[in-house]
């Protein structure tokens, strides 16, 4: 039978481990609620970075849009009337002159042709239709252009009212067709496209679908992804929350699908 010393030695020893684990288990304790913390901390500061870079994307291309908007105005305003004023002055010389000769004829018809590219032009840099027409009939119309100057079988399909839509996203649909169709007729030489626009099965998202039968695009070529615009387009979805997808091969023709949240 152990004497009293030696109980109290294995009481000490005891003691003096009950101890340690008590100090590791603290010790492993404090270092998983830092390690949490960190954790926390990193995806917070990542949240932070994602969220300014958003911003500054999103500010960048209202600047953008911005500077469109006031191009288009002087264009409009300032050669428009310059050609207005034309008009007028030509009007004056074929009253005076009861057989207008070739000239007269031919400057006013030199004037009607630059009131209508001023027109052009300027509507081209910023679709003044959309918040007179709506999304809808905005993109109707821009596609019976392009087809009708392109030669291009566009198929346009739409399951989804923009009436009560944000411009900013309305807008970025625009850019971002534009930004498609523009690719196409530069480099795809493709002779249809597609084009749908519907939401997801919960509504919570827009998807925007392109295709065409064009000659398609290494995607894995960085100048040539690069050269192309996919950066803007992808920016603009991003810009709102979005993602853009594109799927293309060499004598596969193109596509690409965005994905809006739907905010109103």
């Amino acid at each position: 039978m152990p004497d009293k010393n030696e109980i109290n030695l294995y009481f000490g020893i005891v003691v003096v481990m009950a101890s340690f684990v008590v100090i590791a288990g603290g010790v492993i304790l404090f270092f998983i609620r830092y390690q949490k913390k960190m954790l926390k901390n990193q995806q917070e500061l990542h949240r932070m970075e994602t969220r300014h870079r958003k911003e500054l994307l999103a500010g960048s291309i209202q600047s953008a849009e911005e500077e469109r908007l006031r191009i288009a105005k002087d264009i409009h305003d300032e050669i428009g009337s310059i050609f207005s004023t034309l008009s007028l002055s030509v009007g004056q010389l074929k009253q005076e002159n009861n057989s207008p000769n070739n000239a007269i004829v031919q400057s006013n018809e030199l004037i009607q042709t630059g009131i209508n590219s001023v027109r052009r032009i300027s509507h081209g840099i910023v679709p003044f239709e959309l918040d007179l027409l709506g999304l809808h009939r905005t993109l109707e119309n821009y596609f019976q252009s392009v087809a009708a100057v392109s030669g291009i079988e566009i198929t346009f399909n739409c399951s989804y009212d923009f009436s009560s839509t944000e411009s900013s996203t309305t807008l970025a649909i625009y850019r971002i067709v534009q930004e498609l169709l523009s690719n196409c007729i530069k480099y795809a030489q493709a002779a249809k496209v597609s084009i749908k626009i519907n939401t997801t099965s919960d509504n919570r998202q827009l998807t925007l679908q392109y295709n065409d039968d064009g000659l398609g695009v290494n995607l894995h070529d960085k100048d040539i992804k690069k050269g192309i615009g996919l950066k803007n387009i992808e920016s603009r979805a991003i810009s709102l929350d979005g993602t853009a997808g594109f799927n293309s091969s060499p004598g596969k023709g193109f596509s690409c699908c965005i994905t809006l949240p739907i905010k109103n």
